[in-house]
């Protein structure tokens, strides 16, 4: 009986180590961004096969697919994200506007404010969308909200 209490500290020490080791290849992905995205992609991609649920690798790493035009991987990317998040359904929008899935993008902006009804080009984006199709009412009520949350920013 003895053995298992030890195993189970030894499991635990690993999956530390393992969130240690994964948070330091987020903050090295986080110096390289600028200079060698291509490298903050690999680190990224580091920190997330050693703690997947890192939600903030997850976002950067979207935005960097994203940026590169891989849009489905970073779609695949956001959709994976195991904890919600106003940022990373924001940046989801943004990608399924590109991709031309409009109704899609809507949702997702939904889903930031949702998560964050400060979120200010959540409303922005969602107005012009509502716009683009139509939906007068829909649009000039987001334009409303993005409008007085600028004004309690400033």
């Amino acid at each position: 009986m003895k053995r298992s209490p030890a195993k189970g500290r030894q499991r635990a020490a690993g999956q530390g180590a393992k969130a240690t080791s994964a948070h330091a290849h987020y903050k090295r992905a986080l110096r390289l961004e600028e200079a060698d995205a291509a490298s903050a992609r690999a680190a990224y991609e580091e920190c997330l096969q050693g703690d997947c649920s890192h939600l903030e690798a997850r976002i950067n790493l979207g935005r960097l697919l994203h940026q590169d035009g891989l849009l489905r991987e970073a779609e695949a990317l956001y959709r994976a994200a195991q904890e919600p998040s106003a940022l990373l359904y924001f940046n989801l929008g943004v990608l399924l506007e590109d991709l031309r899935r409009e109704i899609e993008a809507i949702h997702a902006y939904g889903q930031a404010i949702l998560h964050d009804p400060t979120m200010a080009d959540a409303h922005f984006n969602l107005s012009l969308l509502h716009e683009r199709l139509g939906e007068a009412r829909a649009a000039f009520r987001h334009l409303l909200a993005y409008r007085r949350l600028i004004r309690l920013s400033a």
